[in-house]
C-alpha cells in the first residue's frame, strides 16, 4: 500500500476511481464557481469586535476570510483531498497559502506565506498566528522566499531538473518532503486577495504542479443591489465575490456545493468563529490530520476491540 509523509489514503468506490484515468490532470478537472458575499453584518460584526483593542490586536476582514476557510475544512473535511497518482488522498495538514506584498503597489514585491492551522483556530488564535507570521514574512526571514532566492540563482538545467523530479517523485506518491513542504502548490487552498490591491476576482486556474486543488480569489469590495428574500426589497449592500476553483476528482457537486455555502456563511455571519467548533471524535479522525493520529488510532483500536467483543457475544449466545 502507498504511503505519503503528507496525507493518508482513502478509499473510495471503483466508479470514482475511474475518474481519475478520464481527468488524468487538475487542469482537466477544474470546476469554476462564483459567490457574492454580502458584507453587511460582518462590517458590524467587526466593528463591535475591534471595540476597545489596541491596534495590533484588531481583527481584519482578510483573516475572517482565513478563520472561514479553516472553519469549512474542519466541517467538511473532503474539501482537504487531492489525486495523486490515480489514488485519493486525506491531506494530514490544514495548510493555507497566500502571496503577502512586502509593500502594497504595483512593483511591490510578492513573497508567499504558508501557515498551518488547527480544526479548533478560533478568530483570536488566528489573529495572532497571521499577525505575526505576516510580520515575520515582510521583516523577518521567509523560507519559501529563501528557497526562491537559492533555487533562482541556479542554472537552468538545474531548475529544470528540480521541476521534474518535483512533478516525477510526487505523481508517484514519493514526495520530496523536504522541498514540497515549503512550496505552496502543496498545500489545502491557495487564497489570492485581490481585492487588497484594488481589482475584483477572476477566475484562476488550479496549478498543475503540488496537490493543492481549491483555490479561492477574494475580489474589491464594492456596492451591489441586493435582493431581500423575505420582503423582496432591493437594497444597495457593499458586497465582494469570491471565485473559486476545484479538483472536481475530490468530491462530487453534491458536496462541495453546500461547502462553498458554509464558506459564504461563515464570512456573511462570523459569531460562530469567535469560539472553537465542537467536533466529535468521529469528525476529528475524518479530518485525518498527524498532530491527532495518536488519539485516532487508540480510539480505532478501541472500536474494533469493542466490536469483537460484540461478535463474540452473539456467537456465545446461539
Amino acid at each position: 500500500m502507498p504511503r505519503r509523509p503528507d496525507a493518508e489514503l482513502v478509499k473510495t468506490t471503483k466508479f470514482h476511481e475511474l475518474e481519475f484515468y478520464i481527468m488524468r490532470k487538475k487542469l482537466d478537472s477544474t470546476i469554476f464557481n462564483k459567490t457574492q458575499v454580502d458584507l453587511t453584518h460582518t462590517y458590524e460584526f467587526l466593528e463591535k469586535y475591534n471595540k476597545g483593542r489596541k491596534e495590533e490586536d484588531k481583527l481584519t476582514l482578510f483573516q475572517i476570510y482565513l478563520v472561514a476557510c479553516v472553519r469549512t475544512v474542519a466541517l467538511r473535511y473532503k474539501i482537504n483531498r487531492f489525486v495523486s497518482g490515480r489514488r485519493l488522498w486525506q491531506r494530514n495538514q490544514i495548510i493555507l497559502s497566500f502571496v503577502v506584498k512586502k509593500e502594497k503597489t504595483e512593483d511591490g514585491e510578492e513573497i508567499n506565506a504558508m501557515i498551518e492551522f488547527d480544526p479548533f483556530d478560533t478568530l483570536e488564535t488566528v489573529q495572532k498566528i497571521v499577525s505575526d507570521h505576516l510580520y515575520e514574512s515582510r521583516f523577518g526571514v521567509n523560507k519559501n522566499e529563501q528557497d526562491v532566492k537559492f533555487w533562482g540563482s541556479k542554472p537552468r538545467w538545474i531548475i529544470r531538473f528540480i521541476f521534474w523530479l518535483l512533478r516525477w517523485t510526487d505523481e508517484r506518491n514519493m514526495p520530496i518532503y523536504g522541498l514540497t513542504k515549503d512550496i505552496p502548490m502543496w498545500s489545502t487552498a491557495f487564497l489570492a486577495h485581490l481585492g487588497s490591491i484594488g481589482v475584483d476576482a477572476v477566475y484562476h486556474h488550479l496549478f498543475e504542479l503540488g496537490t493543492t486543488g481549491l483555490l479561492i480569489t477574494i475580489g474589491k469590495i464594492h456596492k451591489a443591489q441586493i435582493i431581500d428574500e423575505v420582503t423582496d426589497e432591493i437594497k444597495i449592500r457593499k458586497v465582494m465575490n469570491l471565485k473559486i476553483g476545484i479538483d472536481d476528482r475530490i468530491a462530487s457537486g453534491s458536496y462541495t456545493g453546500p461547502t462553498i455555502d458554509m464558506l459564504k456563511n461563515l464570512i456573511e455571519h462570523p459569531e460562530p468563529l469567535v469560539a472553537p467548533p465542537n467536533l466529535t471524535d468521529k469528525q476529528l479522525d475524518k479530518l485525518m490530520l498527524k498532530k491527532y493520529k495518536k488519539e485516532r488510532l487508540e480510539r480505532e483500536k478501541r472500536r474494533l476491540k469493542d466490536k469483537k467483543k460484540e461478535i463474540d457475544f452473539k456467537q456465545k449466545r446461539k
